[in-house]
């Protein structure tokens, strides 16, 4: 039969019967539909990852035991031993930072951190106890409610303006400009440029200086008022100054969006905002409870946050 030569048909007559060579062309692509079906139904064979978990420890967590940790976290942690103290007036390991905040509140966050890995909030920055203050704070205002690119932007301008070196960012050097002028070359809002004078003035007299801000018996809240009496300078820059500038390691953040859409995130909580997002004041209580357990290291806490929300923390 399959010698046989199909009936000659005339032009606009559909043939019953299916041509030899599409019954062929039918059959390959139906086969190979089934060879990929079943190719995509076994899975292939992936390496059992070796596991270090002691006997013990494994019974532990399978009761719910809350002080044992998942080995690659344990591996994570064991990674930082070695790195020195953090901290400027406050110093303290980021090791015991990490595994704190791995185990707080029944271990919450523990996949977090098994998943965003080694915090890099404290890499950005050099860990030195010779910093500018005045400089880390001009950078924040500058960086208000901007993103990333944007704020490294405008902050390569002002330096430019200034000299176009960071060490010449002086009281002196932006007192001794003109305001309009730094503000136009520098793309600074009038608000940004008024509250970078008011800096400087506060540094003229005496107000805020590095031995001011860098005592270590000065309390969180004692500096954060004194930050806080800058024209322009409110809570988020004055928490970001603490954490990023000084290095604090108990700073909660309220004001930041990315951090209140990450507690959202991790805790699965809703607030009084537009669909259910996370609102500063009216969630203030809500917002405090779910990070109180992971002080003393809820700066820490609060970078993790940043990572739930696929959002890059100041200064990254």
């Amino acid at each position: 039969p399959f010698a046989e030569r199909a009936p000659r048909r005339s032009p606009g007559t559909i043939s019953r019967r299916p041509s030899l060579q599409r019954s062929g062309l039918l059959w390959c692509i139906m086969a190979s539909m089934a060879t990929r079906s079943r190719s995509l139904s076994t899975p292939r064979p992936r390496p059992t990852p070796v596991n270090t978990e002691t006997p013990a420890a494994k019974k532990r967590r399978a009761q719910g035991a809350d002080d044992v940790l998942d080995p690659r976290c344990e591996e994570l942690i064991a990674s930082l031993a070695s790195m020195p103290p953090v901290g400027r007036a406050q110093r303290f390991r980021l090791s015991d930072a990490v595994r704190h905040v791995a185990l707080a509140d029944g271990r919450r966050l523990e996949k977090v951190v098994i998943n965003c890995g080694a915090p890099t909030l404290y890499s950005n920055v050099e860990d030195t106890e010779d910093v500018d203050t005045f400089r880390s704070l001009c950078r924040i205002v500058v960086g208000q409610q901007l993103a990333g690119a944007a704020a490294k932007t405008i902050w390569a301008r002002f330096v430019t303006s200034l000299g176009g070196d960071a060490s010449l960012i002086t009281p002196e050097a932006v007192l001794a400009s003109d305001m309009e002028a730094l503000r136009s070359s520098a793309g600074l809002s009038n608000a940004k440029a008024r509250s970078i004078f008011d800096l400087a003035a506060h540094y003229e007299r005496g107000d805020l200086s590095d031995a001011v801000l860098l005592d270590p018996s000065l309390s969180a809240a004692e500096l954060y008022a004194k930050l806080t009496a800058v024209k322009g300078i409110g809570p988020w820059s004055a928490h970001m100054y603490q954490m990023f500038g000084l290095l604090q390691p108990d700073i909660f953040p309220t004001g930041d969006l990315g951090v209140r859409n990450g507690i959202k995130e991790a805790f699965g909580l809703r607030g009084a905002g537009k669909n259910g997002a996370l609102d500063e004041k009216r969630d203030k209580e809500k917002l405090e409870a779910a990070m109180a357990p992971f002080a003393p290291y809820r700066s820490l806490a609060a970078w993790y946050m940043w990572r739930c929300a696929d959002t890059p923390s100041f200064l990254e």
